[in-house]
């Protein structure tokens, strides 16, 4: 491991403003870069040992796997032993239980970074973890000079007295070469320890070094879980104001070697093209933009707590920033429109985690107003999933109705789904879901009129746009209204039918986008007003989709794997009734 302490210079003839302003300049600049470049520009640094130190815990954790588990050696090796703990805080944990497996891999790369200075630290500080690890990893056996018996194979001795196993064949080399460095550091501690194994209660210790563990992480906002999911608890947007702040915000002020502390990367990844992003960046207060940041690590810190994560992966903690920064914009928006001053009254006179459970709330109203229609549906109780609102509505209707909402984006980016961003896409979501509250409506009318067959309606893929095309088709063609599908030939007949007097795409079906939403707005004369403008609006929606997928065929295939919208009923089959 190369060392890099001689070429700095000593630690306290470094200005400390300058080091705090470096350490900023240089985290910001490092984000675009990639692993590599990364490490490269830390080690180049003046004062590398310093400038990783001298990191908030946060923003070293975030620099660790920005350039990745396995190549981070170089930034342990610089690390102080408090951002050791902080980072096997947050890393060897699975809820309540210490993971040994990711216990060991952190071990091993902190010995191969700096193998005197973690036996020093198991010796002190980090006794508690030693003991823990070495007693569920080794068999120790203790061997006098005059005692005469035999060892199973495996067991080797650095003194002649303690004779030890590893458990584990794939850990030998790395426990034994960590037993190695604590003899030769100091070996009556190596001995006090190897007997002190014999006297662990591994349940009680587990316990106690869980309660630590949490002490240490409550200061940074990861709060046991029943405490943590107080972030999800809905505020109504009254309760946000521009008048004076609370108490508990008041008189804050931050020395030089306070503002050290705070975290930089969780509110720079947050930053995109939003009213949050756009409000942040006007604010000129230094005090106000250290609190800002401050506020914002520590409420994603209880994000990540609720949820339940595991923060052993960058992309989960960027996601979790992009949460917590799509929710706080949501409440801005609601709040404030687009006036960027009104949003920094309220940024210096509320807590976010206020205004984050004002945006979550939002969320909340939309997935309660979806499931109280779900419930009382005539979908639902023809016992229908969300699949038969087609792939696109009914995925949307799916995350909606997740126990934390989110919005369906297809494949964008790689996921399905994921966090709600901005106003407009709660307000499209619920656009989305009065069209299918009325499309259901209409749907429940159809089917006390017509015919149809429950049992066929479950075990087929159909989606409510074949019932309506089926329906229509069957209208056109003056065949017994029902909502079966219909033959190749009459396939055939419907569509020549719509495209008459059009001989080569694409096929515009000029005329028929009226009649199909005037012949199904005829069962709804009753509907209130702005009931029939949503249905209205809603079929004609499903209109466009109808003439973009079919503008452009021209043969028609008789298996019906070419539409969404007509079922095409094999010969063998007659229509249900």
């Amino acid at each position: 491991m190369k060392k890099t302490s001689g070429k700095e210079k000593p630690l306290d003839s470094v200005d400390e403003k300058s080091l705090f302003a470096s350490q900023r300049t240089v985290l910001t600049e490092l984000y675009p870069l990639s692993s590599k470049e990364v490490l490269n520009r830390i080690l180049e640094h003046d004062h590398p040992r310093q400038l990783v130190q001298e990191l908030p815990s946060e923003d070293f954790f975030w620099l660790v796997k920005k350039v990745g588990d396995n190549d981070c050696l170089p930034i342990l090796e610089l690390a102080s032993e408090e951002q050791w703990q902080y980072l096997l805080d947050l890393e060897i944990w699975s809820k309540d239980s210490l993971h040994l497996v990711q216990a060991f891999r952190w071990i091993e790369r902190l010995q191969l970074a700096d193998p005197e200075r973690l036996v020093k630290w198991f010796f002190t500080e980090g006794q508690d973890l030693a003991y823990y690890f070495l007693f569920k990893s080794i068999h120790v056996e203790v061997k006098k000079e005059d005692e005469i018996y035999d060892l199973d194979q495996g067991f080797f001795t650095l003194d002649g007295l303690f004779y030890i196993r590893v458990l584990d064949d794939k850990q030998r080399d790395s426990i034994g070469n960590l037993l190695r460095t604590m003899a030769s550091e100091d070996l009556n501690r190596y001995h006090a320890l190897l007997l002190g194994l014999a006297g662990v209660l591994p349940a009680e210790m587990e316990e106690e070094m869980y309660r630590l563990k949490n002490v240490r992480l409550a200061e940074h906002g990861f709060l046991p879980f029943e405490e943590a999911i107080s972030v999800y608890s809905p505020l109504y947007p009254e309760a946000i104001s521009v008048g004076e702040p609370p108490e508990t915000m008041r008189g804050i002020v931050l020395d030089e070697a306070d503002r050290g502390l705070v975290p930089v990367s969780p509110l720079y990844h947050a930053m995109g093209e939003n009213l949050l992003a756009a409000t942040v960046s006007r604010v000129t207060d230094s005090v106000l933009l250290d609190r800002i940041a401050l506020e914002f690590t520590g409420l994603c810190n209880q994000i990540l707590s609720a949820d339940g994560l595991l923060v052993n992966d960058f992309d989960i903690l960027i996601k979790t920033c992009r949460k917590a920064s799509g929710y706080l914009n949501i409440a801005f928006e609601r709040l404030c429109g687009a006036d960027v001053s009104l949003a920094e009254k309220l940024l210096r006179t509320n807590s976010l985690m206020s205004v984050f459970r004002v945006g979550f709330g939002l969320a909340l109203e939309l997935k309660w107003e979806a499931e109280g229609w779900i419930k009382k549906s005539w979908f639902n109780g023809q016992g229908l999933d969300f699949g038969f609102w087609g792939d696109w509505w009914g995925e949307t209707l799916a995350g909606v109705v997740e126990n934390k909402p989110l919005l369906y984006v297809g494949l964008e980016k790689g996921e399905e789904y994921r966090d709600f961003e901005k106003l407009s896409e709660l307000d499209d979501c619920r656009k989305l879901l009065r069209r299918l509250i009325v499309l259901d409506r209409l749907l429940e009318r159809l089917a006390g009129l017509y015919p149809f067959n429950k049992d066929t309606i479950q075990d087929s893929p159909l989606t409510f746009r074949q019932f309506l095309f089926n329906l229509w088709a069957r209208h056109l063609l003056k065949l017994e209204p029902c909502f079966s599908g219909i033959f190749h030939t009459q396939v055939k007949e419907f569509f020549s039918l719509l495209r008459v007097n059009e001989k080569t795409p694409p096929y515009r079906m000029a005329g028929f986008e009226e009649a199909f939403i005037t012949d199904y707005m005829e069962y709804a004369s009753d509907f209130e007003p702005e009931t029939a403008v949503t249905l209205k609006d809603a079929l004609s929606l499903i209109w466009q989709e109808f003439r973009e997928e079919h503008e452009w065929i021209t043969t028609i295939d008789p298996d019906g794997r070419f539409t969404r919208f007509i079922r095409i009923m094999p010969f063998h089959e007659s229509p249900a009734q």
